[in-house]
């Protein structure tokens, strides 16, 4: 089963502006927490301002500004543009902060983001939109599951750690650890970017090791090259589809046997 890639700027976006229409049912000057606690009961649950539940909701809307940023720093590689959308989201930030307080009004939220509730007027609220559509551009169809996720970071920091310490000279590691570190930023970025940009990185490193036969044999040398097959496979193991892992791992094992010309 794969997991849906995320999209925090069209979360931070349909939550503010359900905040905002629920403040203009419940009038400018009711507690902001009150309109909080409407705007967040996803299921309908009657969410009590002020409860357990309704504190841990609204950390999470907290955090969702600098998930934004992260996102959007990721999907958009144009600075002006991920500036032109980034910018505003200040106001929104200072509007979450002020949320902290239970004795705030609505209006006194609205201020910093939204002048009187108004969604169309809201320079935040459009750029959250342009950032909501610019992420789904980016998204792809199939993405990591978490566990597959948590499994590929940790047989990466397994081998990171086993090439510091192998007995290959300098130049080998730092070949080594760059590759492993670009399918790190892969696996990192999965959630948003999905499974292909891994399955590039991972592509793009056992090539770059079939290229190089003689770090190959040098890895043999050290009783390393052993190490380096069973984490490709393993890896491929994880990518692979049901049914084809059996193939994927003969085949990486021939591709590097070729490689040392065996």
């Amino acid at each position: 089963m794969t997991e849906c890639i995320d999209n925090p700027a069209e979360r931070l976006h349909g939550l503010l502006v359900e905040f905002c229409r629920v403040g203009k049912e419940l009038g400018p000057n009711i507690s902001n927490w009150a309109a909080w606690a409407k705007a967040m009961d996803y299921e309908g649950s009657s969410l009590s301002a002020g409860s357990a539940e309704f504190f841990h909701r609204l950390a999470e809307a907290m955090e969702l500004p600098r998930k934004v940023r992260e996102a959007v720093g990721i999907a958009v590689p144009d600075p002006v543009h991920r500036e032109y959308l980034l910018g505003p989201l200040a106001s929104v930030e200072a509007a979450l902060q002020s949320s902290s307080n239970a004795s705030h009004p609505i209006s006194q939220v609205w201020q910093h983001f939204c002048n009187g509730g108004d969604t169309a007027s809201s320079a935040a609220i459009y750029s959250l939109l342009g950032s909501a559509n610019d992420l789904r551009r980016a998204q792809v169809e199939i993405g990591l599951t978490e566990a597959d996720g948590q499994s590929l970071t940790a047989m990466i920091n397994d081998l990171v750690e086993a090439v510091l310490a192998s007995e290959l000279d300098e130049a080998d590691k730092h070949f080594l650890l760059t590759r492993l570190n670009e399918i790190l930023v892969a696996v990192q970025q999965a959630r948003l970017r999905g499974r292909y940009p891994v399955e590039a990185a991972v592509d793009a490193a056992q090539g770059a090791l079939l290229r190089r036969p003689n770090l190959l044999q040098r890895m043999r040398d050290v009783q390393f090259l052993d190490r380096i097959v069973v984490f490709f496979t393993k890896v491929n193991a994880v990518l692979t589809l049901a049914g084809q892992t059996e193939q994927l791992t003969q085949d990486t094992v021939r591709a590097i046997e070729r490689g040392l010309g065996s």
